[in-house]
């Protein structure tokens, strides 16, 4: 589950949607064609983080609401979302949220499952309890033969620009036993520019010097996960895996999305 105390879930929080860089449209598409198969009205987003799939998807129509333990993604969320019906926004935790309402699908996107088995348990358990009988359940993940070990341990360079602004990050990750650990330094310039050598002078008289650039050091985990040790785990909460689609990324890479059924049943409305 996210840590509250990353910046990219606080300080970052407003360029969380410009940072991650998901092929949306494609991704809405696939979830939006997998709960109209099974008559999904009303969707929980375990992790919401700031809202987006909460968005599109109650402007095609379905009840929402986005539960985030980052009270900062929550109030960008709630602000994003203002006078779009059908959508509402929690600050609450996925391992122990248990509202009367139970809904027709589920969500959990963006590297937001657990990374130990035993917090995997706990959100199986609880997103049982979230779901009525029948419900949809979709998470993302990657798997071990995803890595790119060539990348590992190297320095990999992003950037992005955004209104005013431009930010740049570095990462180092290391790997042990399918659990990577990425060690990532944002730099948020205030306004863009172009990365033309300095000359001497700015070089020792301080090129940045008065102007708006703050860094943060953010630490994260991932766990990349074996289609078989999910279904497994998932199966002890009474969820069957329908079938593994994906979406090819904008850098390329697939991201895989297991579709998870609990059976039988009717819904309770939010």
């Amino acid at each position: 589950m996210k840590s509250t105390s990353r910046p990219l879930y606080k300080e970052l929080a407003e360029l969380y949607e410009t940072i991650e860089e998901r092929n949306y449209e494609a991704e809405i598409s696939l979830i939006d064609k997998v709960f109209k198969e099974h008559h999904v009205k009303s969707v929980i987003d375990l992790g919401c983080g700031t809202g987006i799939h909460v968005r599109e998807l109650a402007k095609r129509g379905y009840r929402t609401l986005g539960i985030d333990i980052s009270p900062s993604m929550i109030r960008v969320a709630k602000k994003r979302a203002s006078g779009l019906k059908g959508v509402s926004f929690v600050k609450a935790d996925y391992y122990t949220y248990n509202p009367k309402a139970r809904f027709d699908g589920a969500l959990c996107l963006n590297w937001s499952i657990p990374v130990t088995l035993r917090g995997l348990e706990k959100f199986f358990s609880n997103t049982a309890h979230l779901l009525r009988e029948g419900g949809v359940l979709i998470v993302d993940y990657e798997k071990p033969s995803d890595i790119v070990w060539s990348d590992v341990g190297k320095p990999v360079i992003d950037s992005w620009r955004f209104s005013g602004g431009q930010i740049v990050r570095v990462s180092v990750g290391e790997i042990r036993r399918n659990l990577m650990k990425s060690r990532d330094v944002y730099i948020v310039f205030g306004r863009p520019r172009g990365f033309s050598p300095p000359s001497e002078e700015e070089r020792y008289l301080g090129r940045w010097r008065g102007e708006d650039v703050s860094v943060f050091l953010d630490v994260s985990y991932v766990r990349f996960y074996e289609p078989r040790e999910l279904a497994k785990i998932a199966s002890r909460y009474g969820f069957s895996s329908k079938r593994i689609l994906s979406v090819k990324t904008k850098r390329g890479y697939v991201r895989l999305y297991n579709i998870f059924i609990k059976k039988g049943g009717n819904s309770v409305n939010i």
